[in-house]
């Protein structure tokens, strides 16, 4: 990963600042460090569509200067990957060696893979592997991925459909040759696979496997709980997913810096830190997730009672409309809890953490996060790296999600 060298200055109190920002994937990034002297937060924009001499441009508080000042301070910045304490103010760190290593257990090799009749390509060639754990262009695929499944949603749109993928597949195929995708459910499986690999499988293919088994098995009770979601959920359900994935696009350039942490099932952040901190348009994201993550959940819970030789609407001692009308949200994942396969879903669920998020009872102090649950109970903190982290586990959960509900849509009844 190419390291881009850039001057700087705080607008508010004249402090200068040597930049050495890794360039990823995306054409334009954004970066918000605190001044060191004033602690007036300084933010910079690298956009690397522009020419080279031109790719640094101030945002707020920011001069850029074009020269070095004496008694500048480096301060290191990149998008995919957290440093060390002592390597944030590093002249010769270089994160992407840190980011090499870790990710190269979980290359993949090029070759078409198989996953549920979905044609994928398990991976590029070698020279090329930055990009396995950093989706070129995420944010404006997105988009593209977003407004196909708009048009799902209206009347006689199949040519304009079938035109959305066909731009997609040809944005993709600019970085992977093979990409193909025949309809909405393939197109955001190769989009969240792609960002989200290898995580995003360890997640769907036990889960993927135990709702075929429950088609398998209970054929009727599974024809009637396609026939409820259809009716009752299919709609506002889309609706959710697409507004919580277009707010993490939104603060992609925050969560992207741990982001290799989630994917690969490494939990140990709480030692890192990341160059950019922009947590004004982060801090409400966690609460938004985890209302999202728990109002899907009524899938699960359906899906479960089936498998465990009821209908669809019963729980063990409860009614679904019970549980739609008097569980707390942090009790949405309890009708599952002994089913492994779906469970997972609940990992990185923290009910005091989304009270604070939820409620804008949440701050930042250097890299410590402090929040009150509901705004009012007792303070508690993790570390802004956690935070990001907890924010990436809970967005691979609905991704996963969202393409498990995509995959209900197809099923002919």
């Amino acid at each position: 990963m190419t390291i881009f060298r850039g001057f700087a200055q705080c607008k508010a109190c004249g402090e200068n600042y040597i930049l050495r920002v890794g360039i990823g994937a995306q054409p334009r990034q954004s970066h918000t460090f605190d001044c060191k002297s004033c602690g007036i937060p300084v933010s910079i924009v690298v956009n690397t569509e522009s020419d080279s001499s031109s790719w640094l441009k101030p945002d707020e508080n920011a001069i850029i200067t074009g020269y070095e000042s004496e008694n500048s301070t480096i301060v290191n910045l990149h998008p995919s990957f957290a440093f060390d304490a002592d390597e944030i103010n590093d002249p010769l760190a270089f994160p992407s060696l840190s980011f090499g290593e870790k990710i190269y257990p979980y290359l993949r090799h090029s070759s078409k893979q198989d996953f549920e009749g979905i044609k994928y390509l398990k991976g590029i060639k070698f020279e090329n592997i930055a990009t396995q754990f950093d989706l070129p262009n995420a944010s404006y695929l997105w988009t593209v991925v977003k407004n196909i499944f708009l048009l799902t949603e209206k009347p006689n749109q199949s040519k304009r459909i079938s035109k959305a993928i066909e731009h997609y597949i040809k944005q993709r195929q600019k970085i992977f040759p093979e990409t193909t995708a025949n309809n909405p459910k393939e197109v955001v499986f190769d989009f969240f696979d792609s960002l989200f690999y290898p995580r995003f499988q360890q997640i769907l293919r036990p889960a993927t496997q135990l709702i075929n088994e429950i088609r398998h098995n209970h054929p009727k009770e599974f024809s009637d709980f396609l026939v409820f979601y259809r009716d009752n959920l299919k709609a506002q359900h889309l609706r959710q997913y697409l507004s919580i994935f277009s707010d993490y696009f939104r603060i992609y350039d925050q969560l992207g810096q741990v982001l290799v942490f989630s994917r690969i099932g490494d939990d140990e952040v709480d030692d890192k830190i990341v160059g950019s901190k922009s947590f004004e348009i982060a801090k409400l994201y966690y609460g938004q997730a985890y209302e999202s993550i728990t109002s899907v959940f009524i899938v699960l819970t359906c899906l479960n009672n089936i498998y465990l030789g009821r209908n669809y609407d019963q729980l063990q001692t409860k009614t679904l409309n019970c549980y739609i009308k008097k569980f707390k949200k942090q009790s949405k994942a309890d009708p599952f809890k002994d089913t492994v396969a779906f469970h997972i879903f609940a990992e990185g669920l923290n009910n005091q953490l989304r009270g604070g998020s939820h409620h804008a009872s949440i701050w930042r102090d250097g890299e410590k996060i402090f929040y009150r649950s509901g705004g009012t109970g007792a303070q508690e903190e993790i570390t802004y790296s956690r935070y990001l982290h907890l924010c990436n586990k809970l967005t691979i959960s609905l991704s996963v999600l969202f393409f498990i509900e995509s995959a209900l849509w197809s099923i002919e009844q």
